[in-house]
C-alpha cells in the first residue's frame, strides 16, 4: 500500500515560538504547519482505508462494485489486496457464519500484507429485526464492525495500526440508487514518513465520527463518496528529525475530511486546507 505526503511549512507556530526562537543553532524550527502535517499524515492512510471498507462492505449487498453469490444463511469474509482505484481494497470470499443467537455474521480473522482483519456484521429489516441473509427488497440497513491491527509499509515509511470501526449503512431497501454511512471509530497508530533528509514520526489516538457519507450506485461507476464527512479528533505526539537533530511536540487537532464525489477529498485542519487523493493517499496543501 503506497502512502506519501508532501506539504510546505512556512508559518511559525505561536505555541512553539518561544522554544524555537531560543534554539538558533538547531536546523529544525517547529511550526504550526508541522503540527498540521503530523495530523494530516496520520489521518490520510486511515481515511483512504475507511473509503475502501465502505466499498468492500457494499460488496456484500446487491449494487456493489463486485457481485458475490453467497449461499443462503452464509456471509462473506474479507481480505486485503492491492488494486486500483482505490490503491488498495478489501475484497470478499466465503467464510463468515451466521448466529441466530447474536443475529450477526462472524468472520474468521485474515492476515494479509502485515495486517490482521477481524470483522462481524448484521443485516436488519425496517423494524430493525436481524436477518440471516441480505435481501434486496427487505434489508433496510446493515451494521459492520471492523478491527484492523498490524504493521504495513508505506511508500516512504511505515504505520503500526490499531483501528476499530462501528459503521451502519442505511437506505438499502428496494430499488436503491444510493446508500448512507454513519458511525464511530477509534484509532491508536504510530508511524513515520521520510521525505528527503527530513523524517516525521507520529503516535496518535483518534476519536472518529462518520457523518452522512453518501455513496451512489452502482459502486463500479461511483467508487468515491458523493458527500458527507469523516471527523477525527486527534491527540498525541510527533517529532521532526533532520541532520541528526530531533524535536518532539504535542498534537491536538480536529481533522475533517469532506467528500465531493471525486477521488480528491478536502481535508481541513484549523484554518488550513489540504487535498487528499483517496486513490494514492497523497495529501497536498491548498
Amino acid at each position: 500500500m503506497k502512502r506519501s505526503f508532501f506539504v510546505s511549512a512556512p508559518v511559525l507556530a505561536l505555541a512553539f515560538a518561544a522554544a524555537c526562537s531560543s534554539d538558533n543553532t538547531s536546523p529544525i524550527q517547529i511550526t504550526s504547519d508541522d503540527v498540521d502535517q503530523a495530523a494530516v499524515i496520520s489521518a490520510s492512510d486511515a481515511t483512504a482505508e475507511d473509503v475502501s471498507i465502505f466499498a468492500a462492505s457494499d460488496m456484500t449487498m446487491s449494487g456493489g462494485a463486485v457481485q458475490s453469490v453467497v449461499p443462503a444463511g452464509r456471509g462473506v469474509s474479507m481480505s486485503r489486496i492491492p488494486v486500483g482505484p482505490p490503491s488498495y481494497s478489501w475484497t470478499f470470499g466465503d467464510g463468515c457464519t451466521y448466529s441466530a443467537g447474536t443475529g450477526r455474521f462472524t468472520c474468521p480473522a485474515i492476515t494479509s500484507g502485515g495486517l490482521t482483519l477481524n470483522r462481524d456484521y448484521a443485516f436488519f429489516d425496517a423494524s430493525h429485526t436481524a436477518q440471516s441473509a441480505y435481501d434486496a427488497s427487505t434489508t433496510a440497513s446493515a451494521n459492520f464492525h471492523v478491527a484492523v491491527t498490524g504493521t504495513h509499509v508505506a511508500d516512504n515509511g511505515q504505520d503500526v495500526v490499531n483501528r476499530d470501526r462501528n459503521l451502519t449503512v442505511s437506505g438499502l431497501a428496494g430499488a436503491e440508487t444510493s446508500r448512507t454511512w454513519d458511525g464511530t471509530g477509534t484509532r491508536n497508530d504510530n508511524g513515520y514518513r521520510t521525505v528527503g533528509d527530513v523524517k516525521r514520526s507520529y503516535t496518535v489516538n483518534d476519536a472518529v465520527t462518520v457523518s452522512s457519507v453518501l455513496v451512489d450506485l452502482p459502486r463500479s461507476q461511483n467508487p468515491w463518496p458523493m458527500s458527507g464527512t469523516i471527523t477525527r479528533q486527534i491527540s498525541g505526539t510527533a517529532s521532526v528529525e533532520k541532520a541528526g537533530v530531533s524535536k518532539t511536540f504535542s498534537i491536538t487537532r480536529t481533522v475533517t475530511i469532506t467528500f465531493n464525489g471525486t477521488q480528491n477529498a478536502t481535508v481541513t485542519v484549523g484554518n488550513n486546507s489540504y487535498t487528499l487523493n483517496l486513490a494514492t493517499g497523497v495529501a497536498t496543501k491548498n
